[in-house]
């Protein structure tokens, strides 16, 4: 019978010796890559999640701003308490005020959160500061409109009936939702 070759390693295989230092240099090197992508990804990310906090807080006024058009048509006058209610900050809004044409406006500071409890004259360092409008637009006819409210910049869509109120956002677009922008 034929003799039976055996192939053996010399010295040590991969497995056993681990990886060399040019390999480890190439994964480090891919690991940094991907924390530097997702560390600039990620706080733009959480950036525009905190500017969700003004969306969530405007959402009442602007029920309570509907309903005040549709009983009186007109929009209510500026800084009326029954429109805003009492939540007029939150953890990333500072003030929410109401102007003019029934815009509302949220004084937001984004990359940190305010201090809890009284947060009237709250002063927060560093971040990014500005503000977040959402202003009324007529839609539909003239006798019956829609009403809808366009965040920061959105622009309105075709056949409003009324021209749209100011916009007053400050905040950069990269830290807007998308329907914002």
């Amino acid at each position: 019978m034929g003799a039976r070759l055996h192939r053996t390693a010399i010295g040590r295989t991969r497995e056993v010796r681990g990886p060399d230092a040019l390999e480890l240099i190439a994964a480090g090197a891919i690991v940094a890559a991907v924390v530097a992508v997702a560390t600039g990804f990620g706080s733009r990310v959480m950036l525009m999640a905190q500017t969700l906090d003004a969306v969530s807080l405007a959402w009442a006024p602007q029920v309570n701003a509907r309903v005040y058009r549709a009983e009186h048509g007109r929009w209510p006058s500026a800084g009326d308490p029954n429109i805003l209610g009492d939540a007029r900050a939150g953890s990333h809004v500072e003030n929410l005020s109401l102007a003019e044409g029934g815009v509302i406006t949220a004084q937001v500071v984004l990359g940190q959160s305010l201090p809890a409890g009284n947060r009237s004259g709250a002063v927060a360092t560093g971040g990014v500061r500005g503000r977040l409008s959402f202003r009324p637009e007529l839609m539909g006819s003239a006798e019956e409109p829609t009403v809808s409210f366009l965040c920061g910049y959105a622009t309105p869509v075709s056949g409003t009936v009324e021209a749209t109120a100011a916009n007053r956002t400050t905040l950069p677009v990269d830290y807007l939702p998308p329907s914002c922008r």
